[in-house]
């Protein structure tokens, strides 16, 4: 790890060298590479978590370009997970990456994240969304769902046994279009704000809110 990358955080009151400590040992799961976990992984990297798993078994389409800013025109047809792992590594070389190029099912769910400290999800269908929260509740483990659409997003932080859960919010009968119209400024939003929820969070230094809708 090179102190001087982290240099302007680690001067942040109640950072240092023993928040960024923390970091360097936490293990992250990001879910889903699109217009809002790419982003997210992007932050993550750079502010130097050490170890993050990347999920998502599609590929780069041209209609992702306008807001899945990790890929460009020439990956069209690449694999999303493994072209997001180059892109981190050449940020923070020293992140260790672990690359799942699959579409995981709820069963998948508990051997992916058991050994994660915090989850970031990113996936795009309610269903989906629905069984990580299950799977992280079940496992104890913290997570951030992230939603966007339009020119609107909204992120709902879980912390198990001191917050309420996603499925106190919604459940499979919550209304969502098949394909969802939304800006790339809005996907980058939502992405940002879920990566400073995991920041906090694995910092130590602040209580994310959690339970609700931000």
């Amino acid at each position: 790890m090179n102190p001087a990358m982290w240099a302007r955080q680690t001067a942040i009151p109640g950072i240092g060298a023993e928040g960024q400590q923390k970091l360097q040992e936490s293990r992250a799961v990001v879910l889903g590479l699109g217009g809002v976990g790419g982003p997210a992984a992007l932050y993550l990297a750079a502010a130097g978590v050490g170890s993050l798993v990347l999920v998502d078994g599609d590929c780069v389409e041209t209609s992702n370009l306008n807001r899945q800013i990790l890929f460009g025109f020439s990956d069209r047809g690449g694999s999303k997970a493994h072209l997001a792992a180059e892109r981190l590594l050449c940020l923070n070389p020293d992140l260790k990456v672990e690359v799942v190029d699959t579409f995981v099912r709820e069963r998948d769910l508990e051997p992916l994240l058991k050994d994660s400290k915090f989850v970031l999800d990113c996936f795009d269908k309610n269903a989906d969304r629905l069984a990580v929260n299950r799977t992280c509740m079940n496992l104890g483990i913290p997570a951030v769902h992230g939603f966007a659409q339009d020119f609107s997003g909204e992120i709902f932080m879980v912390i198990p046994g001191r917050s309420s859960c996603l499925a106190c919010a919604m459940d499979e009968s919550f209304p969502e279009l098949e394909v969802t119209p939304v800006m790339g400024v809005t996907t980058g939003t939502v992405a940002v704000s879920m990566a400073s929820a995991a920041i906090l969070f694995l910092m130590g230094i602040a209580d994310p809110v959690i339970g609700c809708r931000l």
